[in-house]
């Protein structure tokens, strides 16, 4: 059996940015994130649920895709009908309840005028009460609302406070939506979250989906995905796929675990050193030359 072609070329193109592509940004003209450069639709990755109002809860660590998950959740249910708003950008921590959400939604643009004629009709000061306005004002519509990201340093007991909030007063605007993103650091953190959610009376208006680390399979994944499939990857490598994923989980000493936006700087360092020593394939020394340059993730 022969094996694909091989050329003694020094390489010159880097298939991998020095940075992954944003793709969980939102702009007014965004056709979603299935439809930019640069998705990658792994196996086994968590799709939007499918929920009938309250808070879609999004938890992992960074770098593991809650963005690009809360991307997708805003336009799955926005082809289901719901109106779309996106407070993604706004400073972090600075978004206390849904009362408040209501206000800054006022000063957000742009918003479909449908919503902006109904949040003028909004006169109650009590959350749900003033989203039960809202729903009456939409005439039967429903939102679906991204959410600032949380403080990380909030306490497990007051994300789950937060976000039973939200999902009662989205019940309140007929059954809208909330998308909440939680970035915490340390897995108890988010265990604690949904034992405080779950022994809640609304339990069942918070939705949690977890994101977990990417497993060495999905690296593979996402390797060749980006140097365009199976031969190529075969052509640019001299090494074992499985064998690099061993060497760098020595390297990283079980420091963190797999992120990809770690694996893809790795994979542009590594690129960049072989290209810089003319190679013209790439070899495990480069790979390991890269990971004491930029550390663990």
């Amino acid at each position: 059996m022969t094996g694909p072609p091989r050329s003694d070329v020094p390489l010159v193109d880097n298939p991998f940015p020095r940075r992954p592509p944003n793709l969980g940004l939102h702009a007014e003209d965004c056709a979603g994130p299935e439809e930019r450069v640069g998705y990658i639709a792994f196996t086994g990755r968590p799709d939007p649920p499918d929920v009938a109002g309250g808070v879609v809860l999004i938890g992992g660590r960074p770098h593991l895709g809650k963005s690009v998950l809360a991307h997708r959740c805003l336009h799955r249910y926005q082809d289901a009908g719901l109106l779309l708003v996106d407070l993604a950008g706004r400073t972090p921590g600075g978004l206390p309840g849904p009362a408040d959400c209501l206000a800054l939604m006022r000063d957000a643009y742009p918003l479909p005028d449908e919503l902006r004629a109904a949040l003028r009709a909004v006169r109650a000061a009590e959350p749900v009460a003033a989203h039960d306005e809202l729903g009456r004002a939409l005439r039967g519509r429903r939102l679906v609302v991204r959410l600032p990201r949380p403080d990380p340093s909030l306490r497990p007991a007051a994300i789950a406070a937060r976000a039973l909030g939200y999902a009662r007063a989205g019940r309140a605007a007929n059954s809208s939506v909330y998308l909440f993103e939680y970035p915490y650091w340390v897995e108890d953190d988010w265990t604690e979250v949904r034992e405080h959610v779950a022994r809640a009376p609304d339990a069942d208006l918070v939705t949690p989906v977890a994101l977990e680390p990417f497993s060495d399979l999905e690296l593979m994944e996402f390797l060749r995905a980006r140097v365009g499939g199976a031969e190529p990857l075969g052509a640019l490598f001299d090494l074992d796929p499985a064998v690099l994923l061993r060497a760098l989980a020595r390297q990283r000493a079980s420091l963190s675990p797999n992120n990809l936006t770690w694996f893809n700087v790795l994979c542009h360092q590594a690129f960049a050193t072989a290209i810089e020593a003319r190679a013209a394939r790439i070899a495990l020394h480069h790979y390991l030359a890269a990971a004491v340059r930029i550390g663990a993730p």
